[in-house]
């Protein structure tokens, strides 16, 4: 409950913050060059598509420390037994290239490395996690207001173990085919700018033909340009997941959620070339297992 009250709490002070910025930034844009640099979301998928032609390179690593579980017994998240460690190591190389103007093609193929030890048991998962791959499509764009709109279609292969998995080993992936659509708006304001994303994935039966529950998510962020190499960042993320489903009878306690709040920064070494790091924090989660904050950092190279 004081989770889901901090939660509100944030959130209320995220848009209010926001929306003082938007009319600081409008009165400040006298001042402000036109043409700003790119300065590409830490997290998430920007609204922007590439021009034909042009390509992004970005890989980050993720360290997850694993603090907490659900309990079936307590319907609550409990802490991790201390005979108990759980951590996840990623490193995801994501590409990006614009087929035209207004249509660019995404790629994600995420590497990971899990491992879990409780008393004499000793886990872990090392190898290509699921595959994601987009087609994102700018729909509207008015230059002059610097506001834009883009969709979404996404689509993730199972190609991350997940069936036939030993007492020792840890899954990679979900097992499913999932696909999705978002909605993404964006606007700036001279230094300032806000994006929004409305997401919705299907997912498909797994490898145990357990019909996964389909996902929702949604997020608001902000960011600013101190300088032309400095730009800060924030972003409330809310993620649903629905129950899983078996022979159509629906898993009790399978649902999930968790809302985030991501800090970032990201410093600009060239005019294509960024360094860029984050912290997304846990607000409120039910998930099988979870962690207070995440350690994110990663590089953006646009080509």
């Amino acid at each position: 409950m004081i989770k889901r009250k901090l939660t509100k709490t944030v959130l209320a002070i995220f848009i209010t913050f926001s929306m003082f910025n938007n009319v600081w930034a409008q009165k400040d844009t006298v001042h402000v060059k036109k043409n700003l640099l790119p300065r590409p979301p830490i997290y998430g998928i920007p609204a922007k598509t590439l021009p034909k032609g042009k390509a992004i390179y970005r890989s980050y690593f993720v360290y997850t420390n694993f603090t907490s579980m659900y309990s079936q017994k307590k319907l609550s998240m409990v802490d991790l037994p201390t005979s108990m460690k759980f951590n996840s190591l990623s490193y995801t190389p994501k590409f990006r290239y614009g087929i035209t103007n207004r249509l660019t093609f995404i790629a994600n193929f995420p590497l990971y490395y899990k491992k879990m030890d409780k008393d004499t048991i000793h886990k872990q998962g090392l190898g290509l996690g699921d595959v994601q791959t987009a087609l994102l499509y700018k729909f509207y764009s008015n230059k002059k207001k610097r506001f834009l709109v883009s969709g979404l279609l996404y689509g993730k292969l199972p190609t991350g173990k997940s069936s036939g998995i030993v007492k020792t080993e840890l899954p990679l992936g979900t097992g499913s085919y999932d696909v999705g659509t978002a909605f993404m708006p964006e606007k700036e304001f001279g230094r300032f700018d806000v994006r929004m994303s409305m997401f919705y994935i299907y997912r498909s039966e797994n490898s145990s033909d357990v019909k996964l529950g389909n996902v929702q998510m949604a997020s608001l962020s902000t960011a600013y340009n101190f300088s032309k190499k400095i730009i800060a960042e924030g972003t409330i993320l809310y993620k649903h997941i629905n129950a899983n489903s078996l022979n159509g009878t629906v898993l009790k306690d399978s649902d999930g959620e968790v809302t985030k709040f991501i800090i970032g920064a990201q410093y600009r070494v060239a005019q294509t070339f960024l360094i860029q790091a984050a912290i997304p924090v846990t607000l409120y989660s039910k998930l099988p297992f979870s962690s207070d904050y995440d350690i994110w950092a990663g590089i953006y190279y646009l080509w």
